[in-house]
């Protein structure tokens, strides 16, 4: 059995989690995946994977040699790639995480022609908001409204500029009155955000004309996702604050209102990334390509400003390059 091939198995095994789901994946007898990593454990003298009746990890050693591996073997790809790109289209298993707000815009609606166009991807998506371990979870990459720091191991291609919206349903403001100033908003019923990742509220950012606030929403409801949030408002619980691409929707349909336009609400640019340790592939760059294709220089906040009645600012926000 070559080294190689013991990588390649060892390498899947991380990424599914299951000598059985790789073995399958690889189409090769269950027992051959258990003896592969056995003979590099043994090659290495070294422990590679903590096993148990129920789950696998990785041991520290284990997760060096799995970095090499996948830059080893991702070199590999890329001169395979670069020997065959031109006869030969984006293909194979494609593992991807996108952010619950994509199921319900132009995203989804562009998908069908995504998968017509490059047949031979077998896409994988999984969809949250939560924050996701690529290495440990098998990803090729995700998207996600995130702000990358320096030393971060991922890479980030740049799509859009976003922004959050306060809003809330007619019928809540003929109630209880329509906030005119961020101060306002603490004589008002908000609906926390609260983050899948670390389980705290999230505050609500603004700024005007190089003037900053912070603002922590109090309220009788608290919910884990945007899609809550922007829903828990369209009844008429609160206000809530949500991305630009769930809230207009809602705007459009006269479910929400949005508030205090004189002040924007930056949020994280959407990005995709994917790890600095792994060659983007053919698959990858294909996908980066179809996100920015739907989302980059999308003008969301001018729509929101146009459907609250503000005057929208003139020009086209336009993606930047791939940065690191």
């Amino acid at each position: 059995m070559d080294q190689l091939f013991c990588m390649r198995v060892f390498s899947r095994v991380v990424e599914l989690g299951s000598f059985a789901r790789a073995a399958d994946a690889l189409d090769i007898a269950r027992p051959t995946a258990t003896t592969a990593v056995a003979q590099l454990e043994k090659r290495l003298g070294v422990r590679l994977l903590h096993r148990t009746t129920r789950q696998l990890s990785l041991t520290e050693d284990g997760r060096v040699y799995y970095e090499g591996c996948v830059r080893m073997l991702g070199d590999l790809t890329e001169t395979e790639d670069q020997l065959s790109r031109a006869r030969r289209s984006p293909h194979g298993r494609l593992r991807v995480s996108v952010p619950n707000s994509f199921i319900h815009d132009a995203f989804m609606q562009a998908l069908p022609g995504f998968l017509a166009r490059y047949p031979e991807i077998e896409l994988e998506m999984d969809v949250t908001n939560r924050a996701v371990n690529m290495v440990e979870e098998g990803l090729d990459c995700a998207v996600r409204a995130i702000d990358i720091p320096g030393d971060s191991t991922l890479v980030a291609r740049h799509i859009a500029d976003a922004h959050w919206v306060t809003c809330a349903a007619p019928a809540y403001l003929k109630a209880r009155g329509t906030p005119r100033s961020v101060a306002d908003l603490a004589r008002h019923n908000c609906v926390r955000s609260v983050s899948a990742s670390t389980g705290r509220v999230l505050d609500w950012k603004f700024q005007k004309e190089g003037e900053r606030a912070s603002f922590t929403p109090k309220g009788n409801l608290a919910v884990n996702s945007f899609e809550g949030a922007g829903a828990a408002a369209a009844r008429g619980i609160g206000i809530a604050q949500v991305p630009e691409m769930l809230a207009i929707p809602m705007l459009q349909s006269r479910q929400l209102v949005p508030l205090l336009l004189d002040w924007a609400a930056p949020a994280p640019s959407v990005k995709v990334v994917y790890p600095s340790n792994r060659y983007l592939t053919a698959k990858v760059r294909a996908f980066a390509d179809f996100v920015a294709e739907n989302l980059a220089g999308e003008d969301w906040w001018q729509q929101v400003l146009a459907m609250g009645g503000a005057r929208p600012a003139s020009g086209r926000r336009r993606p930047g390059a791939a940065t690191s």
